[in-house]
């Protein structure tokens, strides 16, 4: 749980941020998620300290003391908590990964090292979406099903992939928009046996329910746990019982293959299954977007997308609710706050936030211009909310503040209250980001200042609820001064909007923004903003520039090493010289930089300074040509390659120790067979060395030009070498013995020369 008094994440998490941020780009410190919310298997609230979704994986990341998991020196009870917290995450099917504080602040690089090691060298992060409204179980009633437009759209789509003899495809359609239906409706019209697969047993529950009220001439069966009824025309199981059972069905068992919750089926279960079954069609289901990050995983599997409704799609055509905004400007003064890629350093920003002036503008901020409309507040902390709400009391209207740390019996009180009306204004800090949400709440108030896009788009998914006389979402965004590289989030820059009328929209069905922008230049108000007190003349430009945004179509000086045959020490020098000019330059502090370069500047250099330019498609090759012109001033390089395809695990990666006892035992062996041992000054010609002297011998000369070409990567701490996961994925078991066969050539060819010379 985070603590109960913390602006946006504790000084242990910055340090972690910062960590990661080193490791792997401060622009992909983004895809952290603070403070995730989730549910033990007790359906206790909980939060993780960090969330990642790296490729099909969801990753925990805890970061501890070293006493709060020691059970000598923590009370039992939350020993014993913190253990079932632990293994909740793992039953979720997380990976779940600790780190102390202490090790943090003394180890910082073998941190680091860590988390190539556990999260890739090379990772596949994705934004985690859980953007929008959990939807409500709701009765479908079949008989007067009218489908939604894009229900119909999709339904079309995915007709006419099958008339032009396509097989699989995904159906991307936000969370509460029925996309199961859709799936169901499709299946039933190609009336063949239909297997729909999940991952949760509630998941499966609600299919079923989906089916039978949709299908319900057919027979319908659950395959879960101790339930097995594989012989239904429409079987609904989880993917792990089905995946443990595939004996239990014959490969053409099924016409139609739905895969639930999609982004998870590179998944090895869910490959094992879709290898399995030969369908006529497999769909994919996922509220997950196609997103600028590389989501080349899901489309490998299933091809193309046949439709999608992201969060601004299902306002356009009416699913959501239309939202406006009105910017009030504070004089908080933000410039001077440190931060770091996703929050804001907590004791600056409290310093700066927790001040009565903000506090009392709040207040009468909703006294001017909101009344009587059901408010979310969201606030900074639960003192921050505590402070908020009292300040609404005093001026008499009825407010209270909720957490996660509450009673629950008292939270749901409050809830309860609130959506009936007779609470007009919820405080909040983190409770309601999990998923809570009235339909009836007309209005926001984005009072935290937060960096973080998806704390944001989730907050503002709590009111975009439709609700009976509800004609849209009026958001309050609090604009604190702030520098180009820290500025907070707010509705404008979420959507790129450069133009902002006071209550204008944001958000709307098609057509009514541009009426509205008539409306605007005439000087004239929106019948939507009569009861509002803002003047139609309101105008002004939003800057809505995002270093992240900037930064994700740009190459980070980490990368760019990794794309030139050049050493990082001499990228480092030519841009302290000036002889590489980064594109963008982010301030993360007075004495922290991130640099970043824009693909064609990469390439401008490349071909100034004659660099050979390496990518993921070349570099295996790069690698093997590199092996077939392998230059022999000594014999290091082909004993190391030897060594590596001897103790390379699945992954690449040899022990160092490994290595060191390869190369001991391959200079030993000619020494006592009476063959060269090596050319003048080698230190092998010293029988007595010493394995630290021949480690530093293999860093210092074969290793060195192999790490230049980006195609090796010592990690120190952990004592490994590892050959680029790009290289070591793609080399066969014949390449391999080709690659060992060219070293040994060499090898014979170069210690041939030497005693022709002796």
């Amino acid at each position: 749980m985070p603590t109960l008094y913390a602006a946006s994440g504790s000084s242990a998490e910055n340090l972690f941020i910062e960590l990661f941020s080193d490791t792997f780009g401060a622009e992909k410190a983004g895809y952290l998620y603070s403070q995730y919310h989730f549910y033990d298997i007790y359906q206790n609230s909980r939060f993780a300290d960090f969330l990642l979704e790296n490729g099909s994986h969801r990753i925990a990341i805890e970061v501890d003391d070293e006493a709060s998991h020691n059970k000598q020196l923590v009370a039992s009870g939350k020993f014993y908590d913190d253990l079932l917290k632990q293994n909740s995450m793992v039953h979720l099917g997380w990976d779940v990964y600790r780190f102390a504080v202490r090790q943090m602040q003394i180890q910082p690089d073998t941190i680091k090292d860590e988390l190539r090691v556990f999260l890739g060298a090379y990772p596949q992060f994705k934004e985690i979406e859980d953007y929008l409204p959990s939807q409500r179980a709701k009765s479908i009633d079949a008989v007067n099903l009218e489908l939604k437009e894009h229900q119909k759209a999709a339904l079309k789509a995915l007709q006419g992939m099958r008339t032009n003899h396509e097989t699989i495809g995904l159906l991307y359609h936000a969370t509460g928009t029925g996309k199961t239906v859709t799936a169901v409706m499709d299946a039933k019209s190609c009336a063949g046996r239909t297997l729909f697969l999940a991952h949760t047993h509630e998941l499966v529950a609600q299919a079923v329910e989906t089916f039978e009220s949709l299908w319900p001439e057919v027979t319908i069966g659950r395959f879960v746990d101790t339930v097995k009824e594989p012989d239904t025309q429409v079987v609904c199981g989880s993917i792990q019982s089905v995946a443990l059972n595939l004996d239990k069905f014959k490969e053409s068992d099924f016409n139609y293959l739905i895969i639930d919750e999609a982004h998870h089926a590179s998944a090895d279960t869910y490959q094992k299954v879709i290898a399995y079954f030969k369908p006529q069609f497999t769909l994919g289901l996922t509220a997950t977007p196609e997103r600028m990050d590389d989501n080349t995983v899901i489309l490998d599997i299933f091809k193309k997308t046949a439709h999608k409704l992201d969060i601004q799609t299902a306002v356009e055509i009416g699913e959501l609710v239309s939202v406006r905004c009105i910017r009030i400007h504070t004089n908080i003064d933000l410039t001077k706050v440190r931060f770091n890629s996703v929050q804001y350093n907590i004791r600056d920003l409290e310093n700066k936030i927790y001040v009565p002036e903000r506090n009392k503008l709040i207040v009468d901020t909703w006294l001017q211009y909101v009344k009587d409309r059901r408010t979310v507040v969201f606030c900074a902390s639960v003192k921050h909310a505590k402070e908020i709400a009292s300040l609404f009391s005093e001026a008499c209207v009825t407010a209270c503040s909720v957490s996660g740390g509450m009673k629950a019996s008292e939270r749901q009180e409050h809830l309860a209250k609130f959506a009936s009306g007779e609470i007009k204004v919820l405080c909040a800090c983190d409770l309601l980001n999990e998923g809570w949400d009235c339909p009836q709440t007309e209005v926001l108030f984005m009072a935290r200042p937060t960096m973080s896009k998806v704390l944001y788009t989730q907050q503002l998914g709590r009111g975009m609820r439709l609700a009976e006389g509800k004609d849209c979402l009026m958001v309050f965004d609090f604009v604190d001064n702030a520098s180009q590289y820290n500025i907070p989030q707010s509705l404008h820059r979420l959507f790129q909007l450069k133009d902002y009328h006071a209550g204008g929209l944001a958000l709307s069905p098609n057509g009514q923004l541009e009426a509205e922008k008539g409306l605007y230049a005439r000087g004239e108000k929106p019948d939507a903003l009569i009861d509002w007190p803002v003047d139609a003349t309101d105008y002004e430009l939003v800057d809505i520039f995002n270093w992240q945004a900037e930064a994700a179509g740009m190459i980070s000086q980490m990368e760019f090493v990794r794309r030139v045959d050049v050493q990082s020490e001499t990228i480092e020098k030519y841009v302290r010289d000036g002889k590489l000019v980064p594109d963008l330059v982010v301030p993360m502090s007075e004495h922290r930089m991130f640099k970043y370069f824009k693909e064609e500047t990469l390439h401008k250099y490349a071909e100034q300074y004659g660099w050979t330019l390496i990518d993921d498609s070349n570099r295996k090759d790069l690698f093997m040509e590199m092996i077939k012109q392998m230059d022999m001033s000594y014999s290091y390089k082909p004993v190391l390659i030897k060594a590596v395809i001897q103790y390379a695990d699945n992954k690449g990666r040899v022990r160092l120790d490994d290595i060191v006892t390869y190369f001991r035992s391959f200079f030993e062996n000619r020494r006592k067979n009476g063959l060269v041992v090596e050319k003048a000054k080698s230190v092998y010609l010293n029988a007595d060395i010493s394995d630290k002297e021949i480690l530093h011998n293999i860093l210092i000369y074969p290793y060195k030009r192999f790490e230049d070409m980006s195609i090796m990567r010592h990690t120190k701490t952990l004592g490994i070498i590892q050959v680029d996961e790009t290289i070591w994925k793609h080399l066969n078991e014949d390449e391999k013995a080709k690659i060992e066969q060219v070293c040994n050539e060499k090898l014979m060819a170069y210690f041939q020369h030497l005693e022709n010379k002796g």
